[in-house]
């Protein structure tokens, strides 16, 4: 079964559950109808009940981007008692693609990647933040005005990334 929602016990004994009651429902009104019409009608029924139960698990399955689903879970990942996210390392490079953090992770990752791109000796890096409509990059160059180890930023050459990516250049010993 697809999906993180599906993934908890209750949801997916209580989803099991109401699909079973909907398929028993629209057997039980269907019935006079399904005996007019014969075997093929009880075909259609057991089909109608695979594609309610596949739609159903496949908008279960679906991340949550936006929205009070999103906030609520959020909100749950900071309750006492929860389990903390686990910390994923990855290679320091030259470069950094923005595209897979969430938009509310970027100020943190990028203070984190400009401290480690430090620390292993890179004088410039770029960042890809995308074309867009300009947010995550005015979000990324807001952290980089501020930030005490940049010494200057600019828009990547055409060839780098154009205004999707900026170019940062790190100032030199810590």
């Amino acid at each position: 079964m697809p999906g993180r929602a599906l993934a908890d016990p209750k949801i997916r004994r209580a989803y099991i559950a109401t699909k079973l009651v909907v398929f028993g429902v629209a057997a039980v009104l269907t019935w006079p109808l399904a005996e007019a019409i014969g075997p093929q009608a009880w075909w259609g029924l057991a089909i109608f009940g695979v594609v309610l139960i596949a739609l159903g698990a496949a908008v279960l399955g679906m991340p949550a981007r936006t929205g009070r689903v999103a906030d609520d879970r959020a909100q749950a990942d900071d309750a006492p008692g929860s389990e903390p996210e686990q910390v994923v390392e990855l290679p320091v490079e030259d470069f950094i693609d923005l595209h897979n953090f969430e938009p509310r992770d970027i100020p943190g990752v990028v203070d984190e990647y400009l401290q480690a791109a430090h620390e292993r000796g890179y004088r410039e890096v770029r960042l890809i933040h995308g074309r867009g409509i300009g947010v995550q990059r005015e979000r990324v160059r807001s952290v980089l005005a501020k930030h005490p180890l940049v010494a200057e930023f600019s828009d990547a050459p055409p060839d780098r990334g154009g205004w999707g990516a900026t170019i940062v250049r790190l100032k030199n010993g810590s």
